[in-house]
């Protein structure tokens, strides 16, 4: 169950962030997924900001956040 609710984080905000780079202006459309974990996987990676990724609840999703909102 674990698994398939990190497939689902990652794949809602993956799809958040179709279409090459994510600038600020597209933050707007992450207010738009319901679940919050992704919500805000998809704020962070849109703004750039690993901060918000310490609000994410799945540790798993959390840790790869932030290994991608820092690079």
């Amino acid at each position: 169950m674990k698994k398939l609710l990190l497939s689902l984080y990652i794949a809602t905000a993956t799809a958040c962030m179709a279409g090459g780079p994510v600038f600020a202006a597209d933050a707007g459309s992450c207010y738009a997924i319901a679940d919050a974990d992704a919500r805000a996987y998809c704020l962070a990676k849109a703004r750039g900001d690993s901060g918000t990724c310490y609000t994410i609840q799945s540790s798993g999703l959390r840790s790869q956040c932030l290994a991608e909102v820092r690079k």
